[in-house]
């Protein structure tokens, strides 16, 4: 089946995991995942079992994944934030420390619960896509960005992408529900810049990224739209 034009998906949650983790980015991580994680017909799934695993997998030290509800803790995974000695990588990727020197308000991949928290939406999403790639009218024409795009060298396809609306000035919008508005925000930020034909560069990679930075981004971490 050929798909005519391009089309642009947003997702709110990491497309990746901090560089050497060994998690990766992308389909790479989307596939991994998946083989941990199963869900059910009312949505209930393993997620705590899943990172667990991962924590044992990836790192002889407590963690890097935390945060469960008291019934799902176990050796390997903890309800409060053990300290980070991970000694193969950090706790950030590139762009959310770039945010956070910025004064962004952002959280990484590690924390599964709590307020703001955006693990457990990585880990479900993640395996989401993948179940999504796994539709072999839709394969062919899927694309993470950046890892299999090339930054902003091949838009062709259907455009898996990393957005965080929180990123968008939301004082014009009225809704009751905040995330709504910032949705609406980053949606219209989007279009904006598609009908001045200036959407391509969205995609860029950021010019002050040295070529291994570009390099680990492109191939495990990711990066945010418009970042």
């Amino acid at each position: 089946m050929e798909y005519p034009g391009r089309a642009l998906i947003g997702f709110d949650f990491p497309f990746g995991y901090p560089f050497n983790s060994s998690i990766g980015g992308g389909l790479t991580a989307a596939q991994r995942i998946s083989k941990l994680l199963f869900s059910d017909h009312r949505d209930a799934n393993n997620r705590f079992d899943a990172a667990a695993t991962l924590n044992r997998q990836i790192s002889l030290y407590k963690g890097p994944f935390w945060g469960c509800p008291t019934a799902f803790t176990n050796e390997d995974l903890s309800t409060t934030k053990p300290p980070f000695h991970h000694e193969n990588f950090q706790e950030w990727r590139l762009v959310e420390r770039y945010l956070k020197e910025k004064k962004y308000r952002i959280m990484n991949v590690w924390q599964l619960l709590g307020q703001g928290s955006v693990g457990s939406q990585t880990l479900t999403g993640l395996k989401a896509l993948n179940d999504l790639y796994s539709v072999q009218d839709l394969k062919p024409a899927l694309k993470f960005w950046p890892f299999d795009t090339k930054w902003n060298l091949d838009l062709n396809g259907i455009i898996l992408t990393e957005v965080w609306p929180s990123l968008n000035n939301i004082s014009a919008y009225t809704h009751p529900i905040k995330d709504a508005c910032q949705v609406m925000a980053c949606r219209d930020w989007i279009l904006k810049h598609n009908a001045g034909n200036t959407i391509r560069e969205l995609f860029e990679a950021p010019e002050w990224l040295s070529p291994a930075e570009r390099q680990q981004c492109e191939q495990e971490e990711g990066w945010i739209l418009g970042v």
